[in-house]
């Protein structure tokens, strides 16, 4: 396969774990993209536009999952406050009576 198509299949595989909010799948294919970009970048000099295009595709797709990243890890640490609270409150509850 060529390096572009590694590329395309592994924007495919990141995309689909990203939609389904498969964080472990996101971990999985994480080290097999760093692999890919050090060999391309390994390459020099990028004289393929469309190697450029797709490492720039790549980069895009992992800003939206740090994004997307973020957003959950935003949204657990709430969570876990709001049953840490709600925890508290049980607790004190629980020595009135």
């Amino acid at each position: 396969m060529t390096l572009i198509g590694s590329l395309k299949e592994l924007q495919v595989e990141l995309s689909d774990a990203l939609s389904r909010r498969d964080w472990g799948a996101v971990s999985g294919l994480d080290p097999r993209c760093r692999a890919l970009v050090a060999e391309i970048v390994a390459m020099e000099p990028w004289g393929d536009s469309a190697l450029r295009d797709q490492v720039g595709a790549l980069s895009i797709l992992y800003a939206d999952l740090q994004q997307a990243a973020r957003a959950e890890r935003e949204r657990i640490a709430a969570e876990l406050a709001q049953l840490n609270q709600s925890r508290r409150a049980d607790q004190a509850y629980k020595t009135l009576g």
